[in-house]
């Protein structure tokens, strides 16, 4: 990039939002020659780091490890019941968030990037307001809106901090022991309900559909029902009707199928885990001439780009999957492009979705169903975790892989799984699933033993009937 050029602007990018679009966007574009700029009232990091994943994995971490003491009468092992100390739990998550961010401060200081804490207010192309005590306007080349999202909340329940919680709201009390509700059987409802029962709070989850995890292959949602069920929480697919009432102790739940048939239940708190929501107001698109499509969300091009030239949006505000992985890659996308490179665009079908419960669920590309509603011959391999001797070694049996096929190719359109660390093997899966023949490489490779990752193998040779411990 040229300096004569860009001297003209007070910078050549300045991005909205300090989160996983935000920040790794900015990182990328300094190494690329911009002066970059981003605005956030916030710390570096965003809602990832903050208040989302890194808090929230943190908690399934202690969650897995009470869980393993609970069990350990099977290995052998007798522990006395263990007591929670609050204040080392609470200092166990802040060094971990605190570590991180001083990291990404420590990476914008040796690219030279700046941190405005205010928020951005879009004047006209190129031209963004500093919304400080004194607002002042920068001129800039680029711009990249990466405000992100909040959780959704219900119309008729709205959050207020303190009995009807969004995700934000639990973390921020750093724990829970009580009678709780959570309404919505998403990846959110479900970590939630495995980290709040772990901790010993009693945890009715509701689903409106009819199966947990209900946008994942089906299989998936009905064996962590299970799982879910064999750790005391109450599971309630197929609740289309809820209502709920504060008395003076408790708040009175009513909840049903839509056919007469209702039930009530005391709680002290009803978790709202339903969705997230993108976060567009205050920005200044009608000063531009733009404005949210389907869903709320903000319409953007394969690359990032808006109708507006120069003007750039990535992560969950551009919809899709609300997932930090694909808005961090999103970003990079998007500032490649805008320094004249050439990035392919991101693929839906290989963004893993992971749900990091105990055990843990992955997703990536189609189900079964989908593959055949678009057209695609498929063949399907499987492979049961109950005959995988690592998975047996760590006491996890009702685990399976499932992976889908294009029979004519051996393109892998899809693969589903619940188990023990699949979370850290799905990647491998998105690596294949960019080659044309990734089913064969996977059938070809050698996995060590004992892993679960033989169980992937397994799956992939059974393709054409070949797994050896099915």
């Amino acid at each position: 990039m040229s300096p004569a050029r860009s001297m003209s602007y007070d910078a050549d990018l300045i991005i909205f939002g300090a989160g996983s679009a935000g920040y790794v966007g900015a990182i990328r574009a300094a190494q690329l020659g911009m002066r970059v700029v981003v605005l956030d009232p916030g710390p570096l990091g965003g809602t990832c780091l903050h208040d989302g994943c890194i808090p929230t994995k943190a908690l399934l971490e202690v969650s897995g490890f009470l869980r393993s003491l609970s069990e350990s009468d099977r290995f052998g092992i007798s522990v006395p019941p263990p007591s929670r100390n609050p204040e080392k739990l609470a200092l166990f998550r802040s060094t971990i968030i605190d570590r991180l961010t001083r990291g990404i401060e420590f990476l914008f200081k040796k690219h030279g990037i700046t941190h405005i804490r205010s928020k951005g207010r879009l004047v006209s192309p190129g031209v963004v307001r500093v919304i400080e005590e004194s607002p002042h306007d920068l001129r800039t080349r680029f711009v990249m809106l990466a405000t992100g999202s909040r959780p959704r909340p219900l119309p008729e329940l709205p959050f207020d901090g303190r009995r009807i919680l969004s995700s934000t709201d639990l973390l921020r009390l750093g724990g829970f022991d009580g009678r709780i509700a959570i309404v919505g059987g998403g990846a959110i409802g479900c970590e939630f309900a495995d980290i709040l029962s772990a901790f010993g709070a009693r945890v009715l989850l509701l689903e409106r559909e009819s199966r947990l995890l209900p946008l994942e292959d089906p299989e998936l949602g009905e064996v962590l029902s299970r799982e879910f069920s064999g750790m005391g929480i109450d599971v309630r697919p197929g609740t289309l009707s809820l209502s709920v009432v504060p008395e003076d102790s408790h708040l009175s739940l009513s909840f049903g199928d839509g056919n007469g048939r209702s039930e009530e239940a005391a709680v002290d708190a009803v978790l709202v885990a339903i969705g997230r929501e993108p976060v567009l107001e205050g920005l200044g698109l009608e000063n531009v001439g733009l404005s949210p499509g389907k869903g709320g969300f903000l319409p953007v091009g394969p690359l990032g780009e808006t109708a507006v030239p120069g003007l750039y949006a990535a992560g969950d505000m551009v919809g899709s999957y609300l997932l930090a992985h694909k808005a961090s890659h999103e970003a990079i996308i998007a500032v490649e492009a805008m320094a004249g490179g050439d990035p392919r665009p991101l693929d839906p079908a290989r963004v893993p979705r992971v749900v990091y419960t105990h055990p843990e669920v992955v997703s990536i590309g189609l189900t079964k169903e989908q593959a055949l509603r678009e057209g695609f011959s498929v063949d399907e391999g499987r492979f049961p975790l109950m005959a995988n001797g690592r998975s047996l070694i760590e006491g996890n049996r009702r685990g399976f892989f499932k992976v889908l096929s294009e029979r004519s190719s051996g393109r892998i359109l899809g693969f589903h799984g619940i188990g023990p660390h699949v979370s850290e093997m799905v990647g491998g899966v998105a690596l294949a699933m960019g080659a044309k023949e990734g089913a064969h490489l996977l059938m070809e490779g050698i996995f060590p033993h004992p892993t679960v990752s033989e169980a992937i193998h397994e799956a992939f040779l059974d393709l054409k009937g070949r797994a050896i411990h099915r």
